[in-house]
């Protein structure tokens, strides 16, 4: 009579009972695996880090250009047209260096309004920036009162912003699109297209294009 129950060890079990383990091929491959998924996901998180970062980085441009392009959305919703009124003005072109300038009567305009007229031409103009050593350029702004008594002196150019390459202004009327528009010899275009390249703190190049519907003319 046996007075213990019996124990088998290892070595005395079925090959179907024996405890199973990982091979190291199965190892080999769980690491494999393991690396793969770590060095994808760390790859998208330093993508997302760089382009948040580069966007800290020029976020200054990408205000300059928003401020310029609403501003002068706000400027030509507000343009002045009416047929029998001379002091009518849209024109754009080339200045004497070759550099884009826009200028427009507008009512949409701030510093004229202490004289309760709240109308003036405005002038956008690309000139070579002087205080950069980069030889870029800059957007400058010019407001001339065209009622009331406040003189032209009172309101100098304004830096619009710096660090520009290049300005384009294109006027589309009749299916077609211009570079040049003269208002006293053409008329009111249908749409003005703006588009500004700017410079990056990398050097590299930021193109802000947008287009605005010009109002219909006052009778």
């Amino acid at each position: 009579m046996r007075l213990y129950p019996l124990i088998l060890s290892s070595f005395d079990r079925p090959a179907a009972e024996q405890p199973k383990g990982f091979t190291l091929v199965e190892v080999l491959v769980a690491i494999s695996i393991f690396t793969i998924a770590i060095t994808s996901i760390y790859g998208v998180f330093t993508s997302i880090s760089a382009s948040k970062d580069r966007l800290d980085l020029n976020s200054e441009t990408y205000h300059q250009a928003r401020v310029v392009l609403d501003r002068i959305g706000r400027e030509v919703h507000g343009i002045y047209k009416h047929s029998l009124d001379d002091a009518n003005i849209l024109k754009g072109g080339f200045n004497e260096k070759g550099q884009v300038f826009l200028e427009l009567s507008t009512t949409a305009t701030v510093a004229t309004n202490i004289d309760g007229k709240g109308f003036a031409s405005v002038r956008y103009e690309l000139v070579e920036d002087n205080e950069s050593e980069e030889g870029s350029y800059v957007i400058m702004r010019t407001e001339e009162p065209l009622l009331g008594t406040v003189g032209l002196d009172d309101f100098p150019a304004m830096r619009m912003a710096t660090g520009i390459k290049s300005l384009s202004v294109r006027y589309f009327s009749d299916s077609d699109w211009s570079d040049k528009w003269d208002q006293s010899l053409q008329g009111f275009p249908d749409m003005l297209e703006i588009m500004i390249t700017a410079y990056d703190k990398e050097g590299g190049e930021i193109p802000f294009l947008t287009a605005f519907k010009l109002p219909a003319a006052g009778s």
